[in-house]
C-alpha cells in the first residue's frame, strides 16, 4: 500500500493541473524567445532558449498568481475559469501559429545580414520537442523545489510559530540550492572540464612539428623554454607561422626569420615567473633589436590568431617578434567564470615586465612595441594599461579585438564617448588616438587627424561576446536603444530575460560566424595592422594581397 500511495503522489506531482497565470506567462516568454536576436541560432540552441524562456515565464505566472491570491482572497466561479482557458487557448494557439511563422522570417532576416544561407524550416520540429523536454524538465524541477520547501515549513512548524517557520523554510532551501550549484555542481563541472582540456594541452595539433633547428622560436634550438612544456596551443603558435620561402614569395626580398616567444602553463608556476621566461627568451633571441615587438595576451586555451600574427609577419617581412604566455588551457567561455583574474594577472605581468626592460634601450635602438588580444586575451592585455593616455606613453600602438563588455578600459572609453556616436561605433576624443572599426572602412572615421602611435579596436554589432552584460536580464541595452550596426536586425527588441538568454547562446556560434560577423574577426587584422603600424612605404595595394593571401586560412 505504501508503494502504490508513492506511486499516486508521483503521478499527482508530475501531472498536476497546470497554472493559468503561468501557461499565460510561459505563452508570452515562448514568444519573446522566437525573436530574433545578433546571431542565427542553430535549431538545439533554439530549443534550448525556448524551453529556458518558458520555464521562466511559467515560474513568474505561479508566483504572480501566488501573490494576488494572498492579496484578494477571492475565488473566481468556475464559468469564469471555463471561459479563460478558452480565451487562453484561443490566443495562445493563434498567437503561437504566427509567432512561428515570423520567427522563420526573421531568422532568415540575421541570416541574410551575416551573410549565411537561409534557414531549413524543417529543424523546427526538433527544436519545439528539445523546448518541450527542456521546459517540462525546469518546471518539474521548479516544483521539487516547492514541495522540498513545504515539507521543510511543516517539520520546522512542529519547534517554531508558523509564521517564522515558513519564513526559514525558503531561507534553508534557498541556501542549500545556493551551495548545491556553486558548489558540488560547478564544483563538478569545473573538475570535469579541466581533466577534460587539460589532456588536450597535453596534444599537438595536425601538421605542427618542433622547430628544433630554429634558435628564434620557444621549443626550439638553444631555447630556455621546453617543447613540452608549451600546450598544445603554445606549440601551434611556435611551430606555426610563414616559412622563410613564404615570406621572400610575397615581398620579393630576403626575409628575417620571426621571433616567437611562447610560455606555457607548465614551463613555469606563475605568471609572474612566466613572463620572466618569457623576457629571458626576447633578450635571447635579439627581439629587442627588430623593428616590431608585439606583446599578446592569448585567448582562454591559450590560443593565438594565426591569421593576425602571420599577417604582420608577412607585412613586416619577418622582422618581427611576438611573445604571449599562457595563463589557462579552458576555452574563453569557461575561463571567463573561472580565469577571469588569471588573464589580467597574465597580462599586466608580461607586459610590465617586457616594457620595463624595453624602457631603458635608447629610443633609436629599440623595437616598436604594440599590445594585442582577442577575446579573453584582449579583456587581460587591456588590464595592463589605465586609460588612453597610458596607452599612448607605454606603446608604440594596440590592436584589440572582440574585447568582452566587462573590460574596464573599453568600458570606459564606451561610457565617455563622443556624443553623437553610437555604442556598436563609438567615437573617443574624436578619433585622435583611439579608433572603434567593424569593417576595413571604419578606420577612415571620423575625418580628422589620427596621431601616432594609434589604437585599434575591432568589434562587430553582431558580436555577443562584446555585448553580453549581466544587465540584459533586466535592463535594455543602449546598444538596442540607438541606431543599430550595419548587421543588426530592426527586428531584434529586449525582453526581460528572454534577450539575456539569447545573447548568452549567441556566444557559443560567435565565432562560427562569416568572416566580418559575429566574433570571427578572421582577415580584418591585415587593415588594423597597415592602420597601427605600416611599414615605409607600405601601400594599399600590399594591403589587398595581403588580405587576400590571409583571406585563404582555413584550419585556425
Amino acid at each position: 500500500m505504501r508503494i502504490k500511495h508513492a506511486a499516486n503522489r508521483v503521478v499527482q506531482f508530475v501531472f498536476s493541473k497546470p497554472n493559468y497565470t503561468g501557461l499565460a506567462s510561459g505563452t508570452i516568454w515562448f514568444w519573446f524567445s522566437l525573436t530574433p536576436s545578433l546571431l542565427p541560432r542553430p535549431w538545439i540552441m533554439q530549443g534550448a532558449v525556448t524551453g529556458i524562456s518558458f520555464a521562466a515565464g511559467y515560474g513568474i505566472g505561479v508566483w504572480l498568481s501566488y501573490a494576488v491570491r494572498k492579496v484578494v482572497r477571492r475565488e473566481l466561479s468556475k464559468q469564469f475559469k471555463h471561459y479563460a482557458w478558452i480565451t487562453l487557448g484561443a490566443i495562445g494557439l493563434t498567437g503561437d501559429i504566427g509567432v512561428i511563422a515570423l520567427s522563420v522570417q526573421w531568422q532568415n532576416e540575421v541570416r541574410a545580414l551575416v551573410d549565411e544561407p537561409p534557414l531549413e524550416s524543417g529543424h523546427r520540429i526538433l527544436m519545439f520537442i528539445i523546448a518541450a523536454l527542456v521546459a517540462a524538465a525546469l518546471i518539474l524541477l521548479g516544483r521539487f523545489i516547492y514541495w522540498l520547501t513545504l515539507q521543510t515549513d511543516r517539520r520546522l512548524s512542529r519547534w517554531i510559530p508558523r509564521r517564522y517557520a515558513g519564513a526559514l523554510a525558503v531561507i534553508i532551501v534557498a541556501a542549500g540550492l545556493y551551495l548545491a550549484v556553486t558548489g558540488l555542481a560547478f564544483r563538478g563541472f569545473v573538475i570535469l572540464a579541466n581533466n577534460m582540456y587539460r589532456s588536450a594541452n597535453n596534444t599537438t595539433p595536425a601538421g605542427i612539428s618542433q622547430p628544433a633547428s630554429n634558435p628564434y622560436h620557444s621549443g626550439g634550438k638553444d631555447s630556455v623554454i621546453s617543447w613540452a612544456s608549451l600546450g598544445k596551443q603554445g606549440r601551434r603558435f611556435s611551430g606555426g607561422g610563414p616559412s622563410q620561402q613564404q615570406l621572400a614569395q610575397f615581398s620579393g626580398q630576403q626575409p628575417a626569420e620571426p621571433i616567437r616567444i611562447y610560455a606555457g602553463l607548465d614551463s613555469a608556476p606563475t605568471a609572474k615567473d612566466r613572463a620572466a621566461l618569457a623576457l629571458k627568451e626576447l633578450r635571447r633571441t635579439g627581439a629587442f633589436n627588430r623593428a616590431v615587438l608585439v606583446i599578446i595576451t592569448p585567448t582562454g586555451t591559450g590560443w593565438v590568431n594565426p591569421q593576425t600574427v602571420d599577417s604582420l609577419e608577412y607585412m613586416w617581412n619577418g622582422n618581427t617578434a611576438m611573445a604571449a604566455i599562457q595563463y589557462s588551457y579552458l576555452p574563453s567561455w569557461i575561463s571567463f567564470t573561472v580565469d577571469k583574474d588569471n588573464a589580467t594577472t597574465a597580462g599586466r605581468e608580461l607586459f610590465n615586465q617586457v616594457y620595463a626592460y624595453w624602457s631603458q634601450l635608447p629610443p633609436d635602438h629599440r623595437p616598436k612595441l604594440i599590445a594585442h588580444g582577442l577575446s579573453l586575451g584582449s579583456y587581460g592585455m587591456q588590464a595592463a594599461f589605465s586609460g588612453e593616455d597610458d596607452l599612448k606613453n607605454r606603446t608604440n600602438g594596440a590592436f584589440f579585438a572582440g574585447t568582452p563588455g566587462d573590460t574596464l578600459l573599453w568600458q570606459d572609453l564606451e561610457k565617455n564617448r563622443d556624443g553623437g556616436s553610437p555604442a556598436w561605433q563609438p567615437q573617443y576624443h574624436k578619433g585622435q588616438t583611439i579608433r572603434f572599426a567593424s569593417i576595413p572602412s571604419d578606420l577612415a572615421q571620423p575625418p580628422g587627424a589620427w596621431n601616432y602611435p594609434r589604437v585599434v579596436y575591432l568589434q562587430h554589432a553582431s558580436d555577443p561576446v562584446v555585448w553580453w552584460s549581466a544587465d540584459l536580464l533586466f535592463k535594455r541595452p543602449v546598444w538596442l536603444s540607438e541606431a543599430r550596426g550595419r548587421d543588426v536586425s530592426t527586428s531584434m527588441h529586449w525582453f526581460p530575460l528572454s534577450t539575456f538568454l539569447q545573447v548568452t547562446v549567441d556566444q557559443f556560434v560567435g565565432v562560427t560566424a562569416p568572416d566580418g560577423h559575429g566574433h570571427n574577426y578572421s582577415t580584418a587584422p591585415v587593415e588594423a595592422w597597415a592602420a597601427i603600424i605600416p611599414p615605409n612605404g607600405w601601400t594599399p595595394v600590399q594591403t589587398s594581397r595581403l588580405h587576400a593571401l590571409i583571406a585563404t586560412y582555413t584550419d585556425l
